[in-house]
């Protein structure tokens, strides 16, 4: 039945595109109902020994409602590509690597699927006349009964020769080179891999930078994460304010000044220590200023103010440390117009 471009549904009317069913979307789905369909039709199996395992597989096949996918989708070029994936999916879980039992349940499914297609309907559904299969899935395939000898599937042996035999015998297997040549069109499901818009990709996870202007997506992940990493910071700190900040610095210090210049021996060099890290400060202040050049105001007093503080390090002041105090400020700085 060939597909003749035409308008097939009203206008307004949603369509599902031929690539949502080679999609992520749909063959992982499928995949997933098949292989609860083969585990549910064990355990009813496994706990009846039926003499009839056809019959009891469409049982399970009606009661989980697969008898209504064929009315899924009606328009032709998306039915086209519906029956096909859901048919090689019903034909990849017949494979040799899979195990007997798995491989009977999913040609029972695939059997029906085929055969149940409306062909006879007012108006006419598209259907297909031919299975693809590759030659050495064929092959494998056909020896399928001769894994079934064991006494617990035994059952299963004659009703699977049955159904191979008339599906050889209707000419439904279209024959394609063997699968190492990827012949299947196409060559592999899903075709279209779907990505969830919070999952990140290869390239973000790895720190790589993206070619050209970032996106107001990416500027929004950014700042999403940002606020997130600042929270998760918040989390594991404990905030306190300028005001108890600056009351535990001065306590701190004024605990180590009065362990230093309270007593008249200096046994470890503390005070050494002291006025040679405040020679180093105003050494640097001073290398900062001509790089920078004199003449600039509020940063020459700045350093006058730093250097006083280092020379009045003798009166007991701590040097440096007592800048908070309002170490190195004359009294004309003090003054305020």
């Amino acid at each position: 039945m060939s597909i003749v471009p035409a308008p097939t549904s009203t206008r307004g009317e949603i369509i599902l595109q031929p690539a949502y069913f080679t999609s992520s979307i749909y063959v992982k789905a499928l995949r997933d109902d098949i292989t609860n369909l083969i585990l549910k039709y064990y355990e009813k199996y496994s706990e009846t020994q039926p003499a009839q395992p056809f019959s009891l597989f469409k049982e399970l096949w009606e009661a989980q409602g697969w008898k209504l996918l064929h009315f899924k989708v009606f328009d032709d070029r998306a039915r086209k590509a519906f029956l096909d994936v859901t048919l090689r999916l019903f034909l990849e879980r017949t494979v040799k690597t899979e195990a007997p039992f798995s491989r009977a349940a999913a040609l029972f499914g695939m059997y029906i699927f085929f055969s149940t297609q409306p062909r006879n309907a007012a108006p006419p559904l598209y259907s297909v006349s031919h299975i693809p299969i590759a030659t050495d899935h064929f092959l494998s395939l056909k020896a399928l009964p001769e894994g079934l000898i064991t006494p617990e599937f035994e059952a299963l042996q004659p009703r699977i020769e049955c159904i191979l035999s008339r599906l050889m015998k209707e000419k439904v297997f279209l024959m394609v080179p063997e699968s190492r040549l990827g012949a299947l069109n196409p060559r592999s499901l899903p075709r279209e891999v779907y990505m969830d818009s919070c999952v990140r990709t290869a390239g973000e996870d790895s720190g790589g930078r993206k070619k050209g202007r970032p996106t107001k997506r990416d500027k929004a992940q950014k700042a999403k994460t940002a606020v997130e990493s600042l929270d998760r910071w918040l989390e594991r700190t404990s905030c306190v304010g300028p005001a108890e900040a600056l009351e535990d610095y001065q306590r701190k210090k004024g605990g180590f000044l009065s362990r230093v210049y309270g007593t008249e021996e200096d046994t470890e060099g503390d005070r050494a220590v002291i006025a040679k890290a405040n020679e180093i400060i105003v050494g640097r202040l001073r290398e900062a200023q001509a790089l920078v050049g004199s003449g600039s105001g509020s940063g020459d007093a700045g350093v006058l103010r730093v250097e006083r503080a280092a020379a009045s390090l003798g009166d007991g002041r701590g040097g440096v440390l007592g800048l908070v105090e309002g170490a190195g400020v004359e009294e004309s700085d003090e003054m305020v117009d």
